[in-house]
């Protein structure tokens, strides 16, 4: 190919991906003022800003609002690939997206290989949910995560000791939580889902009694989510365009894929970083004996998902499930 085609070993040979192809070949010779926003939502959803491989409430929120306020906009595809993670973060999003929806233009949500937990909170609100066969979606459920270090602690004879005068109080890192602390964050969890599965029934249209029958983490294909009221229908990436330009009315439009552009600084960073990586080759698997190599990927993938519990409330919504490789 790079014979054929030109390019070199580093960067393999010149092409163009599908889909920037397609935009191009299918944009009208008339210039049209209609968009379809497109925002891919990929990876763990994780409170604030997040940039690279996650999904930021605020940053991914700020995305819809810009398309939201853009006139030529009109209607959102959301592509969905994602496991969860935090409740607050998952709801700044579908917030915006209700927001979107009130202005009379449509979301349609395209769900890729996964879109479970927080994925599927992100996407209940669209007018339409498509996903692929074996999409794994659903996994209605909620959790909490308060990360303590007092056990680990009091192996080495580390103790932490005080008075207090409220039920909450002496809850830390060191102490753990009391049983004031744990009945209360047992009432957030049960309100939480709750309102999950409130809002499954009242944006799906289906029976309260229905979503507990389908809801409690239980995971589901695409094809037996469509069978279950949780998904409109089986579809691809292009089909959701399509469904979009139909619900919206338009007959000629062009795609505006909206991505959080880098700071300059960041750019840097990454490039520079990249630049590293590759002339250097650093492999921290190559530093070490064949033996604790293992246990060293183990460590490196619990302190990767630890890193995505940053909700501010500690309320999650994640299909551990999904996580398995």
């Amino acid at each position: 190919m790079i014979e054929a085609f030109g390019g070199d070993e580093e960067h393999g040979f010149k092409a163009v991906d599908y889909y920037t192809y397609k935009d191009q070949i299918t944009k009208p010779t008339v210039q049209s003022d209609n968009e379809i926003a497109v925002i891919v939502a990929s990876g763990a959803i994780m409170d604030g800003k997040q940039q690279g491989s996650s999904i930021g409430g605020d940053t991914t929120a700020a995305l819809i609002r810009k398309a939201r306020l853009d006139d030529k906009v009109k209607a959102l595809v959301l592509r969905v690939d994602s496991p969860g993670g935090s409740a607050f973060a998952s709801e700044v999003i579908r917030n915006e997206i209700m927001a979107f929806k009130a202005t009379n233009r449509p979301v349609v949500v395209s769900m890729s290989s996964l879109a479970a937990s927080g994925g599927y909170w992100i996407s209940m609100s669209a007018d339409e949910i498509l996903a692929q066969p074996t999409t794994l979606t659903g996994s209605i459920g909620i959790f909490s995560v308060i990360t303590t270090f007092e056990k680990g602690l009091n192996k080495y004879g580390v103790y932490s000791d005080g008075l207090g005068t409220s039920p909450l109080s002496g809850v830390g890192l060191t102490s753990g939580l009391n049983e004031g602390a744990k009945r209360a964050m047992q009432l957030g969890i049960e309100n939480g889902y709750r309102r999950f599965t409130g809002l499954v029934a009242e944006n799906r249209h289906l029976d309260p009694k229905a979503v507990e029958s389908i809801a409690e983490g239980r995971v589901w294909t695409g094809q037996d989510a469509v069978e279950r009221g949780l998904v409109d229908s089986i579809g691809d990436f292009d089909d959701a365009i399509v469904r979009a330009a139909s619900l919206a009315k338009i007959d000629t439009y062009s795609l505006n894929w909206l991505q959080k552009s880098l700071t300059p600084a960041q750019q840097f960073l990454q490039d520079f970083s990249k630049r590293i990586s590759v002339s250097l080759g650093v492999d921290i698997n190559t530093w070490l004996p064949s033996s604790l190599v293992p246990l060293a990927s183990k460590v490196q993938q619990d302190l990767s998902l630890m890193s995505e519990f940053n909700d501010p409330k500690g309320y999650y919504t994640l299909c551990l499930p999904c996580q398995v490789e």
